[in-house]
């Protein structure tokens, strides 16, 4: 039986909806978030975690809260 993985490897589109802002990457970067502008997360992390590590480009990945993000179909 062959394992077969989704393209998107467990992420999911979601759009950023808070206040644009400037934030502090989780490497300690700083990072600019855009509201209204879509980013990637994983799906597990936004239906199981109160904060969200968002994927916003180089690898880079920023934390937010679940309520300042809506899921894009």
């Amino acid at each position: 039986m062959a394992v077969i993985f989704s393209k998107s490897s467990g992420r999911m589109r979601v759009q950023y909806i808070g206040e644009s802002k400037d934030a502090t990457t989780v490497k300690g970067a700083p990072a600019k978030l855009e509201s209204s502008k879509e980013y990637e997360c994983m799906e597990k992390e936004y239906h199981s975690q109160l904060f969200v590590r968002m994927h916003i480009g180089g690898g880079e990945k920023v934390k937010v809260k679940r309520s300042e993000l809506e899921k894009v179909s």
